[in-house]
């Protein structure tokens, strides 16, 4: 039974009370006072109405309360990044790298051959003079892409040298030296460049743009080593996005006692080397 249905419940009893109190005969009726009768009625309702009063206004209160609960946890500002750590450097390049990346960004890339020595006698001398086709091939592979290479994602203190942030207010700009990697035929997806810039994913894929040189490097040593690894990004402190970048490497390939055949002429390869340069601009 509500409130409001217990007073009307309970003002009909009296009312019933009072009929039966005034039973009897007509000229013994007594009547009560119509002031008290009324200040009566008026006290109980005023009675009432204030606790029903306050009963409907505390809802209300915890209402009121709960908002301001609500308003205060969606205007909280994100935590800040110590960019006087090597951490704090990373995780901002992570989360710009992946606004950027969601926004769509479009980069130059290009490879260039540093140097390429032969290796030892003869051999060496052939294998130097096929420089054009090196330059060529790295030429073929020198494109425009999309998106930002390596896994940037996985990229941690444990993979950085070195890195540093210096903000002038409106952007922020990020050098993140990196660690050497060395790989073999295969490149290691999870090294520090493989996770700052990318890597190689099989030397085949190199040795594949050398028309005209076919090789055999299973009884070999191949060795592949990333230096001089870097990740130079500014970005604007306003959309946290990436505005102008530079990514690069540079790949020094070792090869020794590899397999070579060139048209007809098959011939071991001792001590070659060359130096890649790889570079992404934005």
């Amino acid at each position: 039974m509500t409130l409001r249905s217990f007073f009307a419940f309970s003002l009909a009893l009296l009312m019933l009370m009072s009929m039966a109190a005034c039973g009897g005969k007509d000229d013994d009726t007594t009547t009560l006072p119509a002031d008290e009768t009324t200040e009566a009625v008026e006290s109980e309702t005023e009675s009432v109405t204030d606790d029903m009063t306050d009963i409907s206004e505390e809802p209300s209160q915890t209402e009121e309360e709960t908002s301001a609960d609500v308003a205060e946890t969606e205007t909280a500002e994100p935590e800040k990044l110590d960019l006087n750590t090597t951490e704090g450097v990373i995780n901002l390049y992570k989360e710009a790298a992946a606004k950027t990346e969601k926004a769509g960004i479009t980069s130059d890339k290009v490879m260039s051959l540093a140097s390429l020595d032969g290796g030892k006698g003869f051999v060496g001398g052939i294998i130097s003079a096929f420089e054009p086709i090196a330059r060529r091939a790295l030429a073929n592979n020198s494109v425009q892409i999309t998106g930002i290479e390596g896994s940037y994602d996985k990229l941690s203190p444990s993979d950085v040298k070195s890195a540093k942030a210096v903000d002038n207010g409106k952007t922020t700009t990020l050098t993140i030296e990196l660690k050497d990697q060395t790989d073999g035929v295969t490149g290691n997806q999870n090294g520090p460049v493989a996770h700052g810039v990318g890597v190689l994913d099989s030397i085949e894929t190199a040795l594949a743009e050398l028309k005209g040189v076919t090789f055999d490097y299973s009884e070999g040593t191949v060795k592949l080593k990333y230096t001089d690894a870097t990740i130079n990004v500014t970005i604007d402190n306003a959309t946290g996005k990436i505005t102008s970048g530079k990514w690069r490497f540079d790949v020094n390939i070792s090869l020794d006692n590899i397999g070579a055949k060139i048209g007809v002429l098959s011939v071991t390869l001792k001590d070659a080397k060359g130096v890649v340069k790889y570079e992404i601009t934005h």
